[in-house]
């Protein structure tokens, strides 16, 4: 692996604010790091390219809007690099929505701060569900969007068990 992750102090400037304080108050912040990348090459294909990245251990995050009535719920949908969100009833259930759809983008990032291609599930606002994969947790460590483009981060995937509005579910990654 090319990137050299470094304790998120050291990177502080790869971080939005949001997903800094997040990080901040983990009581695991040791296990989370942060590396600098050319935003050239932060998609998952390039990203194994350049820096010699596994892509089994590359995250999808995609940000979705469910809808039941008036009421409207966002959840970050997390997969494996390559793989697609099944979004009928695998996100439509632990939403409690009846339609699904993705997100406007430039709404999310204006809601967490972070910038478009880099959305992170790591310090996402604590309304936002985070809905995992089990095939996630295959992985030791694994790789996400820090919330700017030009950065990284890694941590181990068991963390993701610790985070209060994660769920995991299985079939969510399909090919």
């Amino acid at each position: 692996m090319k990137l050299e992750f470094k304790k998120i102090e050291e990177n502080k400037d790869l971080l939005p604010d949001l997903v800094y304080t997040y990080i901040k108050a983990f009581d695991k912040v040791d296990l989370i790091r942060a590396a600098k990348i050319d935003p050239a090459f932060a998609d998952g294909e390039s990203l194994s390219r350049e820096y010699d990245i596994p892509y089994e251990m590359e995250l999808n995050c995609l940000i979705v809007e469910g809808q039941r009535g008036e009421n409207r719920k966002y959840a970050a949908l997390v997969v494996p690099y390559g793989k697609r969100a099944n979004m009928n009833a695998k996100v439509r259930g632990p939403l409690d929505v009846k339609k699904v759809s993705f997100a406007d983008l430039n709404q999310v990032c204006k809601i967490t701060g972070m910038e478009y291609g880099s959305i992170t599930p790591v310090g996402l606002p604590e309304d936002f569900m985070i809905l995992i994969d089990e095939t996630v947790f295959e992985q030791k460590d694994v790789i996400v969007g820090s919330g700017k483009a030009n950065g990284k981060l890694m941590l181990p995937s068991e963390l993701f068990r610790k985070m209060d509005n994660c769920i995991i579910v299985e079939g969510l990654a399909k090919e």
